[in-house]
């Protein structure tokens, strides 16, 4: 599928991406768009210093636990990169069957992403099979995703206008539709 409007769009976010990526996804999905991906949900922990994250399938609605438990004082990162790795094969997966999703939505792309690793190939993919995509990014990784897009890329600052976006791949898809 393509759209006239990018087809590689990012949402700057400051926190809770999982739930702002999570109203978007289920805005498309209202719309009566086919939607995969990934939606980041974190959990806090009374216990703990920082909150568990999972990631949720938006076909499948498989649960994948992305947090490392490491103990109630732990530091650092505790992102399980096994986990993350997994997570981006179910949603890779999404896009070698017989039909394509409308749009695929990411809660993140961030500093694995830029370095490589975690949903960069499903971001790839996604591009090179024209799957409108629609990922979460923090400013600190603007410019990675700025250098990754090459200029195919669109940032929107706020939330209406990446919803803007699902309803151009709507009114695209009624015109493809009707043909």
């Amino acid at each position: 599928m393509t759209t006239d409007g990018p087809i590689l769009a990012a949402l700057v976010y400051a926190t809770g991406e999982g739930a702002i990526m999570g109203h978007l996804a289920e805005r498309a999905l209202a719309a009566g768009l086919d939607v995969a991906g990934m939606i980041q949900h974190d959990e806090r922990r009374p216990e703990r210093r920082r909150c568990d994250m999972t990631l949720v399938d938006l076909g499948s609605g498989r649960r994948i636990a992305l947090s490392q438990d490491r103990g109630k004082d732990a530091r650092g990162c505790r992102l399980d990169h096994a986990a993350l790795e997994e997570a981006a094969g179910l949603a890779l997966a999404a896009l070698e069957g017989e039909s394509l999703p409308d749009l695929l939505i990411l809660s993140k792309f961030g500093k694995r992403e830029i370095e490589g690793h975690g949903f960069r190939q499903v971001v790839e993919r996604a591009v090179e099979l024209g799957v409108p995509l629609l990922v979460g990014v923090t400013a600190d990784h603007v410019a990675g995703f700025r250098d990754f897009g090459g200029g195919l890329e669109q940032v929107f600052e706020s939330e209406a206008d990446a919803a803007g976006l699902i309803a151009r791949i709507v009114a695209g898809r009624g015109t493809r539709d009707a043909a």
